[in-house]
């Protein structure tokens, strides 16, 4: 029980990966990630810049913690890293359309 704190009379696993969630949190996350990127972006009109990604996971860390979803920085800004070039060229193709 190494990787486990006893925290409000609950068990939670310190080094859970983004694997071990469940598909709703999934979404969840994926959803506030989406969104705090996408109008960055739209107001800006640029990529946001490397302590910009930080405000970005940082917004999305406190919206994780209220929900008290537990999942470590690293896996959140190791997706979040993954998925910032699909969703730029998706905001892209719709700057070239209008």
């Amino acid at each position: 029980m190494k990787n486990h704190i006893k925290v409000n009379g609950k068990l939670l696993q310190t080094n859970k990966k983004w694997s071990h969630l469940r598909q709703k949190q999934k979404n969840h996350i994926s959803n506030w990630l989406r969104r705090e990127y996408i109008q960055f972006v739209r107001t800006h009109h640029r990529k946001p810049k490397k302590y910009e990604h930080d405000e970005i996971l940082h917004e999305v860390m406190n919206q994780i913690q209220e929900r008290e979803i537990w999942i470590t920085y690293s896996e959140v800004k190791k997706y979040y890293v993954s998925k910032i070039g699909k969703w730029f060229r998706k905001i892209e193709g719709e700057w070239k359309y209008k």
